[in-house]
């Protein structure tokens, strides 16, 4: 076998090598998979068996010394990785380093997610405000027993709250996750497989939430709404929202990969997606705790300052946390060697 027929034989599964390589140091290597796994260290070790047969054809340095580079790796990736990383540990760079990592990189899903959401409000808010009637063809007929000022005042004149014990938070909180896990798997899943489809679901949920705000601003009552949606909707709200930037990351994988094949073009989107998804089922389970509990209280109990303050505090919070914490991510060698000090 000569030299030439020799790199072009093995040259793909070098750069296949260097692929892998990449992803596992930016990523922690679960999310990689354990097929993913395997392909690197069988990789790694048809390199090594590579560089050998390599010294026997060629003293060139460059061919030399990429393979040594690439080896070397390879190496420090696989053999110097601390297999006793606690779950803590782990949990603990996902959270605090590679969530947020992805929201700054993904911020344009986001963005594109966000837009739908405030158009669908704005057009809810202005067209209940030029019509009331319009109210009836956007919110859930439920919402229509009462007025809004009714609704308030039977709320805050009972003399009791509407959830005064543990198990009724649980059990209304229950019934909220499943609703909430709803409506944000499907603005994922219609992202996902049509793009339109997460798109006009994001409008049609920004249109019931400016609707509403309509009704409540013109019977004179919005302080009761944004104290009454604003404690979980800071979390909620987001979450909805994050969950159709996925799809719309995941719908843009899939329908077009660009110079991709669409299969490598889904494989690249994963880490992403998952991580976004992640993050929105973890808000929706607080979102779902607060709306079941605290956002209940009337302003006997916590005032419509203190619970529309609270709202603010958890939405500054997110923003911060996921838009400006800047937290380089570290290999997964860099990370086993801080584990062990």
């Amino acid at each position: 076998m000569d030299l030439d027929h020799f790199m072009r034989s093995r040259e793909p599964g070098w750069k296949r090598l260097e692929q892998l390589l990449n992803a596992f140091e930016k990523s922690p290597a679960w999310e990689g998979g354990p097929e993913r796994v395997k392909e690197l260290v069988a990789l790694y070790r048809q390199a090594c068996s590579d560089l050998n047969q390599a010294r026997s054809y060629t003293a060139n340095p460059d061919l030399l010394g990429a393979l040594n580079e690439l080896t070397g790796r390879g190496y420090r990736l696989i053999y110097t990785q601390s297999s006793g990383s606690s779950l803590r540990e782990t949990l603990w760079t996902f959270f605090a380093v590679h969530i947020p990592a992805t929201f700054q990189k993904e911020v344009k899903y986001v963005l594109a997610a966000l837009l739908p959401f405030l158009l669908g409000a704005l057009f809810g808010y202005c067209a209940v405000s030029a019509n009331p009637s319009n109210a009836t063809a956007f919110i859930p007929a439920m919402f229509f027993n009462s007025s809004p000022k009714e609704r308030v005042k039977d709320i805050e004149d009972s003399g009791k709250e509407r959830i005064d014990t543990m198990e009724k938070a649980l059990s209304f909180g229950s019934s909220l996750y499943t609703h909430n896990i709803q409506v944000t798997f499907a603005a994922f899943s219609l992202g996902a497989l049509t793009l339109i489809g997460g798109v006009y679901l994001l409008f049609y949920n920004g249109v019931i939430l400016g609707a509403m705000a309509c009704m409540y601003h013109a019977d004179g009552v919005a302080p009761f709404f944004y104290a009454w949606v604003g404690p979980h909707g800071a979390l909620e709200l987001p979450a909805i929202i994050f969950g159709g930037a996925a799809g719309l990351r995941a719908g843009r994988a899939l329908l077009f990969p660009g110079e991709l094949t669409r299969q490598a073009s889904v494989r690249e989107a994963f880490a992403p997606v998952w991580r976004m998804l992640c993050a929105a089922a973890v808000m929706l389970v607080f979102a779902g705790m607060i709306e079941g509990s605290f956002s209940q209280f009337s302003a006997r109990t916590v005032s419509y300052g203190v619970k529309i303050g609270v709202a603010l505090s958890l939405f500054a919070s997110l923003m911060a946390y996921l838009f400006f914490l800047k937290r380089k991510p570290v290999s997964l060698a860099e990370f086993a060697k801080n584990a062990k000090n």
